[in-house]
Formats: C-alpha cells, sequence, structure tokens
C-alpha cells in the first residue's frame, strides 16, 4: 500500500526561528528498541477511502516520532493505507529520521519540517499526484520573543503552506501545535487572538485551513481559550465541532480522553466540507498506542466547489 502515497520530491528544512528557546533538537537520535509488530495488525478497517475528485486534509500528532525502531515501519503502513492529499504533522523529533520516514514511501519521497529551537517539530507531507504547493512552508509569527512572554516562544511556530489541488481548490493550511497542559491557558488564548488577527488581516478573503494539536478543548464552557473563532460563527467554523460535542469513544486524544486535535475553517469552505472524522487507528492495532502516538489522526474532505 505505501505505494499509493506518492510524495512531492522535496525535503527541505526551515532554519532556526529568532527568539526560540535554548534547546536544540537532536539531529540524530536513535529510537528506543521495540519488537516488530505483531503481524495481524491491519489498519484498514479503520481508514476511509479517499479519491481523487476531493480534497483530503489530515491533521496528525505523532507523539515524539519515532517512540521505537519499529515505528517508521508502522507509519509507512499507515499512510500508504490512509493516503490523504495533504498531512500536517506535529512532533517530529529529528530532521534526519523525518527524511528517512519519508524516503521509505515508495513512488517519491519528500515534505517539509519546521526547525526552530524546539524539539518538537511540525511538518507537511503532499501527494505530488494531486497537490501542487504554491507557497513553500514558511513559520509565522517569527517576531514572537522570550522576553515579551509570547504566545509562539519557545514553543512551535505555526507552519503556513498553501496549496492547489488538482480538482482547482486552492487552500492555505497552517499548522499548529499550541502549548499544552494546565496553567498555559493564556498562551493558548492568545495564540488564538494572533492567529485570527494574521488570517483577519492576511487572508480575508482566501480558503483557509488552521489544524493541528489545539491543546485544548473547544466546548469548555467556563473558559474557552477559542471563544473568539466561536463567537465570529460568520467567518470561522470548526470543522471538528460535532466530533468534540459527541462521546468521548469518538475523540482524538482517547488517553485523557478529550478531543484537542482540531480543524478550523474560514467561511469560504463552509459548504464544501463532506465530512470530518477522527480515524481510531487503536481499533485496529493493539500496538498501535504503545509504537506509533496517543493520538488518532483526523481527516477532513471537501468538494471542488
Amino acid at each position: 500500500m505505501k505505494k499509493l502515497f506518492a510524495l512531492l520530491i522535496i525535503c527541505f528544512f526551515l532554519s532556526c526561528g529568532g527568539g526560540g528557546s535554548d534547546d536544540t533538537p537532536p539531529t540524530n537520535p536513535t529510537p528506543p528498541t521495540n519488537p516488530t509488530p505483531p503481524a495481524d495488525d491491519d489498519y484498514s478497517g479503520c481508514i476511509t477511502a479517499v479519491g481523487s475528485e476531493t480534497l483530503e486534509v489530515v491533521t496528525w500528532n505523532i507523539e515524539n516520532y519515532p517512540q521505537t525502531t519499529s515505528t517508521r515501519e508502522a507509519v509507512l503502513d499507515i499512510f500508504g493505507e490512509m493516503n490523504p492529499d495533504v498531512i500536517a504533522i506535529q512532533e517530529l523529533t529529528s530532521q534526519t529520521l523525518f527524511c528517512d520516514l519519508v524516503s521509505g514511501l515508495t513512488g517519491g519521497s519528500g515534505g517539509s519540517v519546521q526547525f526552530n529551537g524546539s524539539n518538537l517539530m511540525l511538518g507537511y507531507l503532499f501527494k505530488n499526484s494531486e497537490v501542487t504547493i504554491i507557497t513553500q512552508p514558511e513559520n509565522i509569527f517569527e517576531e514572537d520573543t522570550e522576553e515579551n512572554d509570547d504566545a509562539f516562544t519557545a514553543f512551535r511556530r505555526p507552519l503556513l503552506t498553501k496549496i492547489r489541488h488538482m480538482n482547482g481548490t486552492e487552500v492555505t493550511l497552517i499548522n499548529v501545535h499550541l502549548k499544552c497542559c494546565d496553567g498555559s491557558e493564556s498562551r493558548r488564548r492568545l495564540a488564538s487572538q494572533k492567529i485570527k488577527s494574521y488570517i483577519d488581516d492576511n487572508l480575508p478573503t482566501e480558503n483557509v485551513v488552521v489544524l493541528g494539536d489545539f491543546n485544548d478543548e473547544i466546548v469548555d464552557m467556563d473558559d474557552n481559550v477559542f471563544q473568539n473563532f466561536i463567537d465570529d460563527a460568520a467567518n470561522y467554523q470548526f470543522a471538528t465541532m460535532a466530533i468534540a460535542m459527541g462521546g468521548s469513544t469518538g475523540w482524538s486524544f482517547p488517553s485523557w480522553p478529550s478531543h484537542i486535535d482540531q480543524i478550523l475553517i474560514t467561511d469560504e469552505l463552509f459548504e464544501r466540507v463532506l465530512a470530518t472524522e477522527v480515524l481510531a487507528l487503536d481499533l485496529c492495532s493493539t500496538s498501535y498506542s504503545n509504537q506509533v502516538s496517543d493520538h488518532r489522526p483526523v481527516l477532513m474532505r471537501l468538494s471542488n466547489e
């Protein structure tokens, strides 16, 4: 199945962003050892078929990739089965190991990875048979500084790219990994405000998708750090809202459980969302959680009109 996921033949890295932390990511760490995954793992039953008529976008936190020496092969199998047009990835630990991963995808190798002074990088994978990159992935909010206690300082700066699907759809993607945990609500709230202002000021009429690990609920009634988007319902909509409001068995972070992996769209795309779903890969593999990730991928499918 790996041959189905043909990627743009490119592997480049963005340089360290200004104002980042002093933590230097390992360039070629050695993953911990782990037994080969069970032969009966079959992810096909947990993955929805995709098609060339629609644009499929996935966000996936793959938890400190790679967790084990067998993670790479498992991820290659999943990518081959999933086969979407774009995957926005969070928690890459190494440029070298990311390039090694994409080089294993038969039919092409490539992608892009963020490197800005954090030990958890962001990246994209593109299916070159259906997607053309218009704007090469680039970090935004490089001006954030530790001295000013800004939203993205020492954390993962958003990674922006613009693509065109073969059906003519053009989309600007913003891959995010917001600061986690209790006590960081103010950082996530500020990040939410800054991202919205950036889109309002720079991309007011474009098809925009913000996706990634938001590290917070979007249905928090007491202190919702994303309330600015929810209040502007004429211009923004969480494509993952129905999932977040649904039962916990369908959420993206089952170990908590919570739904913190989100996809946010602008009004230009409201009528074009055909489906948004969580791919519960852990239900098709007893080794997924320990071998691949504690997060499930989230997929959105867009029509061409």
